[in-house]
């Protein structure tokens, strides 16, 4: 699985990603809108075990992608899609390097890509997510994409001290169709001899 943007790439998540996939996993501030707590290096390490264990199974229902950076390949944010049936995905566990080049284009275009590998390639009907209430950023840019903003799960995760509602937005496939569909030409009027608007321009003083 291979997807390349101007600004980010993904891919698969690899052992060789550990070094920095636990620099951000363990960062409480990366990680401060997940539901789960920052990972351990030991963490970091299972994780991208199972993650290369899901990748090789024929029957693959979930995907843990790497965010990488598309000159030199470093891994700068990850995010998990699980199917669901046959049409629908759950997208989660979005994360940011902090040290992401360009940030917040990084995370509108890896958004993109994780929707196309959802529409695209695995031929699904419906991507969703979740983001907390109090995640403004992420609310503007799942809207500033094109999502449709669906309801609200109440008291999804405790953290910081209290119980966070979660907000939860979701693309069809039409849409996303609609959205990639290259604007219609604009047909000019006639501005000729013969057209009426060309002659009244051509007697026009």
């Amino acid at each position: 699985m291979h997807r390349r943007g101007r600004f980010v790439v993904l891919r698969e998540l690899a052992t060789a990603d550990l070094d920095r996939a636990a620099e951000m996993w363990g960062d409480p501030g990366a990680t401060r809108y997940l539901t789960a707590d920052p990972m351990s290096r030991q963490g970091a390490a299972e994780a991208l075990r199972e993650a290369v264990r899901s990748a090789a199974s024929p029957r693959r229902r979930t995907y843990h992608l790497a965010i990488a950076q598309p000159d030199d390949d470093t891994l700068v944010g990850s995010v998990a899609v699980n199917r669901e049936g046959r049409s629908s995905a759950y997208v989660h566990s979005f994360v940011l390097h902090p040290q992401a080049r360009n940030l917040s284009l990084a995370g509108a275009e890896a958004a993109r890509l994780t929707a196309a590998f959802c529409f695209e390639e695995l031929g699904l009907h419906r991507f969703w997510c979740m983001c907390r209430e109090d995640n403004t950023n992420a609310r503007r840019l799942y809207l500033g994409l094109g999502m449709q903003e669906q309801g609200l799960f109440r008291e999804v995760d405790f953290k910081e001290g209290r119980w966070h509602n979660h907000l939860v937005f979701d693309w069809l496939a039409p849409q996303w169709a609609e959205r990639r569909r290259p604007p219609a030409q604009r047909r000019l009027p006639p501005t000729d001899a013969t057209s009426p608007r060309g002659t009244a321009a051509r007697a026009m003083p």
